[in-house]
């Protein structure tokens, strides 16, 4: 009937140089696929499975606060890793968010969201879908494409949709349509 129990794991930290390192690796393999990490929170057979929290701390009053970078490695003769970021199917509810948000500035500007597909030296250059969602008995989801508006003495946003050009053969082009 009671909590069951936490682990902690902590590292030194640094008054002069930098705090301690802490390094999670799964094994390596030299014929066979290397070894799974899995970071998974708690589930509850009757409520809320646990929460799952990847941050950086806030920085220091001169500093940044740190990098988090998700990334799969290099390859030198099959395809690279994928990464899938997801959430699960709602039988009865509303299925689950997935917010993506960066800092606002205080005296520069604020944070830029950049997605950029994969390029080829030589096949075709990876698509860059955006699809809102399919309502299988009542409407499709709304795709909103819009600039912030304006402050007191500034202009709102530009809104640019352009195909690149080309050297050799035609330039890509543009469809809108309902």
């Amino acid at each position: 009937s009671g909590r069951g129990g936490a682990l902690y794991v902590s590292v030194g930290s640094g008054n002069c140089g930098t705090g301690g390192e802490l390094i999670l690796s799964s094994g390596k393999a030299s014929t066979l696929t290397g070894g799974r990490l899995i970071l998974m929170s708690g589930a509850s057979t009757a409520t809320t499975s646990g929460t799952l929290l990847l941050q950086s701390p806030n920085a220091g009053p001169t500093g940044e606060s740190g990098l988090l970078i998700f990334s799969s490695g290099l390859t030198t003769a099959g395809n690279s890793g994928s990464i899938y970021i997801g959430t699960g199917k709602a039988g009865i509810g509303r299925g689950g968010s997935i917010y993506i948000s960066v800092g606002s500035g205080g005296s520069g500007q604020g944070g830029e969201i950049l997605m950029s597909s994969g390029t080829s030296s030589i096949g075709t250059g990876g698509k860059l879908s955006i699809i809102s969602g399919f309502g299988g008995s009542t409407t499709s989801g709304n795709l909103i494409l819009q600039t912030a508006n304006a402050g007191s003495s500034g202009e709102s946003g530009f809104v640019v949709m352009s195909s690149g050009y080309a050297t050799k053969g035609n330039s890509g082009a543009l469809y809108m349509g309902t």
